[in-house]
């Protein structure tokens, strides 16, 4: 069955990386030199030679090009971490309502610009089970493994120095339920290398508590950026960046209230997994 294949494949991953004596991606030693290879039209990371095999659901892929993938978007012009939070509720919502060809409509648009959503890659998956096309249902859920196996890949997630790597501001929190997990609840903070995290406490079976960290210090980064942007060169005052971190988190919390919480996000059904529809 495809999703106890997958939870199998990620609980030995966490074991793999709980075991290494040196963690295979290390976010203050390796991020910047991955980014910089993924913007290198030469490098065997480059992200242009990289997205087209993930699109095509290349089984060669490995962990670690997925991963550098993930890295290399975070320089897309269309990476805006705390808009896209809104489009992909819009397209849950959508999948919710059980309007599923609107829902496929906006996920293959937003897919074009943001590949690597999980969340949305999930939701069309989601939408083409729901429609009766498995083969179609099957290749998305695919990239969703592709995605979940290299933020597993990036780090254990059990401390704060060894975070989940985290495309979007939220993904921790699609990420939980796709283990089988249930997100009991959510926080932010930072690591002592200075790092902005997700937190997010989850549980198997309501008893235990287990706490979870994401980095997400490149998507803050990037709001960061274009408040500047839009500031028009306008100087900060001492201490607005404390304030602008709790504004910030606030307004998440307030898209969170509005969407539904990540345990009751939809999910495809067990299905096999024959090759893609054209």
């Amino acid at each position: 069955m495809k999703i106890l294949s997958t939870l199998l494949i990620l609980a030995c991953c966490f074991s793999v990386n709980a075991q290494s004596t040196e963690a295979p991606f290390d976010y203050k030693r390796d991020f910047r030199k991955i980014l910089e290879q993924t913007q290198d039209n030469e490098s065997p990371l480059s992200y242009k030679k990289l997205l087209p095999r993930f699109e095509a659901n290349d089984t060669s892929l490995s962990n670690a090009e997925v991963l550098a993938l993930m890295i290399g978007y975070t320089e897309d012009s269309h990476y805006k971490p705390f808009e896209d939070m809104e489009k992909e509720q819009e397209i849950f919502d959508l999948n919710d309502a059980g309007k599923y060809e609107d829902a496929l409509v906006e996920s293959q648009k937003y897919l074009h610009h943001h590949p690597l959503s999980l969340r949305v890659l999930k939701e069309a998956s989601y939408a083409y089970h729901s429609l009766k096309n498995e083969d179609s249902a099957n290749f998305y859920m695919d990239l969703v493994d592709k995605v979940m196996n290299a933020m597993i890949y990036s780090g254990s997630g059990k401390k704060p120095e060894a975070p989940i790597f985290s495309l979007g501001l939220a993904d921790g929190e699609w990420f939980i339920p796709n283990i089988g997990m249930k997100v009991l609840n959510r926080d932010t903070d930072w690591n002592k290398n200075n790092h902005f995290l997700e937190i997010i406490e989850a549980s198997k079976s309501g008893d235990d508590k287990i706490n979870f960290y994401f980095v997400i210090q490149h998507a803050k980064d990037k709001i960061d950026d274009d408040k500047v942007n839009e500031s028009e060169g306008k100087k900060k005052k001492k201490g607005d960046k404390k304030k602008d971190d709790k504004k910030w988190q606030s307004k998440k919390d307030k898209k969170d209230k509005k969407g539904k919480t990540a345990e009751t996000a939809p999910a495809a059904d067990p299905v096999p997994a024959p090759a893609p529809q054209n």
